[in-house]
């Protein structure tokens, strides 16, 4: 359950985010950072974070071409459970695969070459459990 509420939020946020590109007027990749910046993106980073609690934390950040939607486990997984989380994470998130590709298609669209989404996630330490870019 918690992995499939990670989904939704990865989405949820995705799709905001592009939409809100499209009121910027600077240059696209400056148009993805200022939206990742804005008040209006950090308000509902905040309103979803606070819905998981002490699960997780999570972050949208820009880095070069790429809208990065980060998540961060507040509990440290040991390895004898990573493999189940890692292929939960896996399942839910190659379901929905269409929509972070057409994510990436709008940023393309905003001039943004070469873009990409990525999903992490991480155990609480910082190592990296899960990533996917699309």
């Amino acid at each position: 359950m918690k992995k499939v509420s990670l989904s939704i939020l990865a989405v949820i946020l995705a799709f905001t985010c592009v939409f809100g590109l499209a009121a910027c007027g600077a240059s696209p990749e400056e148009k993805l950072k200022e939206f990742i910046n804005s008040d209006e993106c950090q308000e509902m980073v905040d309103s979803m974070s606070s819905s998981f609690g002490s699960l997780l934390t999570l972050d949208v950040k820009a880095e070069n071409k790429s809208l990065i939607y980060e998540c961060t486990y507040t509990t440290q997984y040991e390895d004898d459970v990573l493999d189940t989380i890692k292929s939960s994470l896996e399942t839910a998130f190659s379901s929905m695969s269409s929509t972070f590709n057409n994510i990436k298609d709008e940023l393309e669209k905003l001039g943004i070459d070469g873009a990409e989404v990525v999903v992490r996630v991480n155990n609480a330490d910082g190592t990296t459990i899960y990533e996917k870019a699309y």
